[in-house]
């Protein structure tokens, strides 16, 4: 991104405050890499002081009220949420969970997360964040972040016969199940999304693949994703 189409040029080289450096380095997110913030426009000004600051192990962020918290990619669960209305991006939004289960709304929307999923999720609490700018490019930042920082130590738990959960589905060394089907990996013949949806297809005309589901209940989606085509063996691409 140029500086030319960067609303917040000027911010991007801003070094995270005493106070996010302290928790940053406490909680061993390493090196500082970038900043981002909300629109710094008047009609934002409730929300000009809140950042994103991102280190190469993680995510700092804060805002107004001495708000003030961390999420290591290697423990984070993240939720994504986009919706669009006649091809325009209307709502693109991630919620951070951190492992007390405390969930943070950041970004243009509020993914629509009721009460029996965040039951599911072992949410136990949840704030409304600001509007950050650029929700794409972040959310598909952190999304390749867990993945990088997640996906070897997940496949290493699988193989040593440990079931994973990602929100509606859950995962071990045989197969992919919900709650009221399940398949095995070698039953799998394509995994894909469908407005707006997660999906399975099995091989059988009348197969017991999971169903459907919201992509946006599905925590740390990208890495799901790719977990299932690793252990997919008969999905291509």
């Amino acid at each position: 991104m140029s500086q030319d189409q960067d609303a917040i040029a000027h911010i991007r080289s801003e070094r995270p405050t005493a106070d996010a450096a302290a928790l940053a380095a406490q909680c061993g997110l390493g090196d500082w890499v970038d900043t981002l913030a909300t629109n710094q426009g008047w009609r934002w000004r409730k929300s000009q002081d809140a950042r994103l600051y991102f280190f190469t192990g993680g995510l700092v962020v804060t805002m107004p009220e001495g708000y003030l918290s961390a999420y290591d990619w290697e423990t984070v669960r993240v939720l994504q949420y986009r919706r669009t209305i006649n091809g325009v991006n209307a709502e693109a939004c991630s919620v951070l969970i951190d492992p007390a289960g405390s969930a943070l709304n950041i970004g243009f929307g509020r993914a629509p997360v009721f009460k029996a999923d965040k039951t599911a999720l072992g949410i136990t609490s949840w704030v409304n964040g600001p509007g950050f700018l650029y929700p794409h490019m972040w959310g598909d930042h952190i999304q390749t972040c867990v993945t990088r920082a997640q996906l070897g130590k997940t496949l290493a738990r699988i193989q040593r016969g440990e079931r994973i959960t990602f929100g509606p589905y859950t995962v071990d060394q045989h197969g992919v199940s919900d709650k009221k089907y399940s398949a095995a990996w070698t039953e799998i013949i394509e995994i894909g999304f469908t407005l707006g949806s997660f999906m399975f297809n099995g091989r059988q005309r009348r197969s017991t693949v999971p169903g459907s589901a919201h992509a946006y209940v599905i925590p740390n989606l990208d890495l799901f994703v790719k977990l299932c085509h690793q252990l997919s063996p008969n999905v291509k691409g």
